[in-house]
């Protein structure tokens, strides 16, 4: 109905234009002002002549719009549904933290954790990750909060009874992280930098991959001084397996603090005698550091790694605490190591 009322519209002004123009014509030999006047009336009219049936067009595009929300499929399998871009988003893990800025997005709260990027550091935070104060995040009332999926689903339920929308991402694989960030593109309607920065991400862990025999073992400690070794299914895994070396904590049992690790003996250590040791310490200097500790333990003195240097210290942070887009430099780190010896 627009289309033929526009149309119509259409032939009646250039019809009135042919003659408003011979008016005007007649006019200027007469009186020049009154035919400037007259030709700015007929400009006025004919702009405002169609308004409103742009304006129909434009309510049409939002209903359908609205009929036909965006859908993604989170990491806890939600289907969530949005008729609009969420303004307000908040983030209660640095996996959540990071995706959303990777996707081209900003947050208005963090956890204690999320420091990266830089502009993150600053937002208000909630408290732990694993233990976040419910009613900072309600009370703010965001459009969108953002939790990392196996360690934060419990949160689910609190957070949508209060009427809040919850998306939950994981980072136990490489499609994990791409997946999040490009849901994350879809609902923000940033689809390009989303894109741009999973393709990114996929190239360069592309290029870091290499296949060979070599092994590895990941350990970190406790306040006991225990040593554990990450798991394959692990994120700390994960890095060592996009760099193609073989994890000899392959097939150990999940156990002790830290998710996805293993204790591991002194005895088990120097069966696996990996070609590569990655170390990580917890806690920040001037304490010890693991890579410096292990090799003072007399029995690892005979370890291929010991013996060839290849015992490396790791950032917690990028190989523990913040699973998520950066995973690129965590392997790119390894991978130097790795090959450069």
């Amino acid at each position: 109905m627009c289309i033929l009322l526009k149309s119509k519209t259409l032939t009646l002004q250039r019809e009135a234009n042919v003659k408003s123009a011979r008016n005007i014509s007649n006019l200027l030999n007469l009186n020049p002002l009154l035919a400037v006047v007259l030709l700015i009336v007929t400009v006025i009219a004919i702009i405002t002549s169609i308004p409103g049936c742009s304006s129909d067009s434009e309510s049409e595009e939002t209903k359908v719009s609205s009929e036909n929300p965006i859908t993604v499929i989170d990491a806890l399998g939600q289907e969530l549904s949005f008729t609009s871009v969420p303004e307000k988003i908040a983030t209660i893990s640095p996996t959540a933290t990071e995706m959303l800025y990777a996707a081209g997005g900003t947050s208005i709260l963090r956890d204690r954790a999320s420091n990266f990027p830089s502009e993150a550091a600053s937002l208000p935070d909630v408290g732990s990750a694993y233990n976040p104060s419910i009613e900072t995040i309600m009370s703010t009332q965001p459009d969108l909060v953002i939790i990392e999926a196996l360690t934060q689903a419990r949160f689910v339920g609190p957070l949508s009874q209060s009427g809040l929308k919850v998306l939950a991402v994981k980072a136990e694989t490489k499609e994990d992280i791409i997946n999040g960030i490009s849901n994350l593109g879809t609902i923000l309607n940033t689809e390009n930098i989303a894109n741009k920065k999973t393709e990114d991400i996929v190239e360069r862990l592309d290029a870091a991959k290499s296949d060979d025999d070599r092994s590895v073992l990941i350990l970190i400690s406790d306040q006991d001084q225990s040593l554990y070794a990450a798991r394959p299914e692990s994120y700390t895994g994960l890095i060592a397996e996009l760099v193609g070396l073989h994890n000899k904590a392959e097939g150990l049992p999940d156990s002790g603090p830290f998710p996805g690790f293993a204790l591991v003996s002194p005895e088990f250590i120097l069966g696996a005698d990996p070609d590569f040791i990655l170390t990580i310490s917890p806690a920040p200097e001037p304490a010890p550091r693991l890579s410096d500790s292990i090799k003072r333990i007399p029995p690892f003195a005979r370890l291929t790694a010991i013996q060839q240097n290849n015992v490396f210290e790791a950032d917690v942070t990028l190989f523990l605490q913040s699973p998520g887009p950066r995973i690129v430099d965590a392997v790119e780190f390894l991978d130097q190591k790795v090959n450069s010896n």
